[in-house]
């Protein structure tokens, strides 16, 4: 009982979303992801003698210095420039392809802790001719003189010339807007990273010999978990949709999409759809392999499952295994502190997949708050010789209820201080008295309003 009336607390103090909104808030709002990222894609372009190179990138505004525009008249406004350049080298490191583009940015106020505005998205694309490349990236604050400059990513242009199935890179994206034959694809664009939690697949095009023969596709999925003890994820199946035509870039102010282009029949552009939404955060490599009639071709593919916004208490078993004492049964706690770290691991994951109410995705928006209110209660109410905040009365109601609507101390020459948290949409108060005068209330009293 006292299991179910917790969780049920939990979930009642914080269900007033929807499920979507949850999860885009609980994967992004809080997220650490580094202010820069970007990927390289090599795809065909319906010429033979060269293909396309496209570079999307992702910049965080917190990239950028914000300044007092002092140019404005009408009103209060703060600006930012940022200029990036982007340029392939081939192997004898000459530059045979460059762009230069700047980021004017504005706002009405400078931003604050805590504020999480869009990121700037967009891609470039090259027309070069078949061979090896680097990508040298490089990004400029013009204001602050920050640079993020990067020349590591390699990549290979096919040669559409030669004899056989020819095969583009592939691409990670969400899922398609059309079913079941997707028109449109939007790539993740994290690095080639998908994010915890989202749905969708890889996307690449093929050139065949012929249009006569049948193509099939199977492909098998392994990854390596992040976090704790040795377990791995397995997939496979042999689901795909083939259109004909190749990508084309829809132009956008802001974001990348991708729309199917008619081309020649021997042209197919190949979507894969993965269960994406239920692997875990980790490493995982995707082998596919493609049956033209009598010719076989094989992909492999990395890509990670990232959680930027994984809470800090989350990344260590023994403080994330000890923070369910709050919810879990005498039993319960038993088998998550039996066994090394793998069955530990085991028995943790199972804990959180029965309380997981969205069983079509590893992403458990009741966990993720969980440790999310852990953090805050580490950070709130730890001693000053333990790190303990979670383990406090405070901590503990803290955790169960949320922030409270409205809380009042009481600091008085002759008596203990107190503090007393109202839960109004819970009809709910608790009262916290520190009778040593160290920082360490205990709760002395609860009461329904």
């Amino acid at each position: 009982m006292r299991l179910k009336v917790a969780v049920g607390l939990l979930l009642l103090v914080w269900g007033s979303r929807s499920n979507a909104q949850m999860r885009s808030d609980q994967i992004e709002s809080r997220s650490q992801n580094l202010p820069v990222s970007y990927e390289a894609v090599a795809l065909f372009s319906g010429d033979t003698s060269k293909q396309l190179v496209s570079i999307h990138y992702r910049v965080g505004q917190s990239f950028f210095i914000f300044v007092r525009n002092e140019a404005a008249t009408a009103k209060l406004e703060y600006v930012a420039r940022g200029e990036l350049v982007v340029e392939l080298l081939n192997d004898q490191k000459v530059s045979v392809a460059r762009e230069i583009r700047q980021f004017p940015l504005s706002r009405t106020t400078l931003p604050k802790e805590g504020d999480h505005p869009p990121s700037i998205q967009g891609v470039i694309s090259f027309s070069v001719a078949p061979g090896n490349y680097t990508v040298v990236f490089n990004l400029d604050d013009r204001e602050s003189g920050r640079t993020f400059m990067e020349k590591t990513k390699k990549i290979k242009v096919p040669d559409a010339k030669l004899p056989g199935l020819k095969i583009s890179d592939l691409m990670i994206v969400q899922s398609p807007s059309t079913t079941p034959v997707p028109v449109m694809y939007t790539p993740t664009n994290r690095n080639g990273s998908s994010l915890f939690g989202e749905a969708g697949g890889v996307v690449t095009e093929l050139l065949q010999p012929n249009a006569t023969d049948t193509l099939v596709v199977h492909w098998k999925l392994h990854g390596i978990l992040d976090g704790f003890g040795e377990r791995i994820q397995r997939f496979s199946d042999s689901a795909f949709v083939s259109t004909s035509g190749l990508l084309s870039l829809i132009p956008r102010d802001n974001g990348i999409s991708y729309e199917m282009k008619p081309t020649s029949e021997i042209s197919k552009t190949v979507f894969i759809p993965l269960p994406l939404q239920r692997l875990e955060p980790g490493m995982y490599t995707m082998e596919i392999e493609y049956r033209f009639g009598s010719m076989k071709r094989q992909q492999q593919h990395q890509f990670h499952v990232s959680w930027p916004a994984r809470p800090f208490s989350l990344m260590d078993q023994d403080l994330a295994i000890d923070a369910v004492r709050h919810i879990a049964k005498e039993s319960e706690m038993d088998e998550l502190l039996s066994g090394g770290a793998t069955r530990r691991a085991e028995a943790f994951a199972r804990f959180w997949r029965e309380r997981n109410r969205d069983t079509t995705t590893a992403f458990n928006e009741v966990m993720a708050e969980y440790y999310y209110r852990v953090d805050d209660a580490l950070r709130r109410f730890s001693t000053a010789r333990e790190n303990d905040g979670y383990k406090t009365d405070r901590g503990r109601i803290y955790i169960l209820y949320g922030p409270p609507q409205k809380s009042d101390r009481s600091l008085q020459p002759n008596s203990a201080p107190t503090e007393i948290w109202t839960y109004e949409r819970l009809h709910r108060r608790f009262i916290f008295i520190d009778t040593g005068k160290n920082g360490n209330y205990v709760l002395s009293q609860s009461e329904n309003l």
